[in-house]
């Protein structure tokens, strides 16, 4: 039994792990924008070597705690980040092995498979996803994205979308336009 005021040893330990790589980033990103002045060319060298430091310090998390799934979904991230959908997918999948029931992961997933070129993959995740939780707004909001640009079913997408906009009327896509704006246009020049 917990005493209460306490948290437990994972717990501490995983808070640990996630300041120190806040501030990992914190201070390349300062870094980075505080340096003296430097051209295009040398600023995407830095990014790339402090980016490849991060996931190189990240796979060594991973697997030096290979029952832990936040370290495979942090790894899943950097890639989902840096647009490596292959290793993405897999580090997602080990996450997923660990803990199932990770609707955000499988969400993200679902994304990786889509930038992968595997529509039906990430259809799957999506409803896995949206299965567990009906009102999982990105699983929705994505399925939706999928299947008006990967798979050309318009019509699949604004149901998609729609049943999204009766739990979250102010959904706002990426881009910051609101979703029903975006419906409202589709349906206007579908007519």
């Amino acid at each position: 039994m917990q005493k209460e005021g306490y948290i437990k040893k994972q717990t501490f330990y995983l808070a640990i792990i996630a300041t120190l790589i806040v501030g990992f980033i914190g201070g390349v990103l300062y870094s980075v924008y505080h340096s003296p002045a430097v051209n295009a060319e040398q600023q995407a060298g830095v990014n790339n070597a402090n980016t490849e430091e991060l996931i190189a310090q990240l796979i060594k998390n991973a697997e030096g705690h290979p029952d832990e799934a936040l370290h495979w979904v942090e790894l899943g991230h950097a890639y989902f980040d840096t647009g490596q959908a292959e290793k993405a997918i897999e580090s997602y999948n080990k996450a997923l092995a660990i803990e199932p029931g990770n609707n955000d992961v499988r969400t993200d997933l679902g994304i990786m498979y889509f930038q992968n070129k595997q529509p039906k993959e990430a259809i799957s995740m999506f409803d896995q996803a949206l299965t567990a939780d009906p009102k999982h707004p990105q699983a929705r909001f994505n399925k939706g994205v999928v299947l008006l640009n990967a798979l050309n079913d318009e019509k699949g997408a604004l149901q998609e979308w729609k049943t999204l906009l009766q739990v979250q009327p102010e959904f706002t896509v990426p881009s910051g336009q609101k979703l029903r704006d975006l419906v409202d246009g589709i349906e206007k020049k579908g007519n």
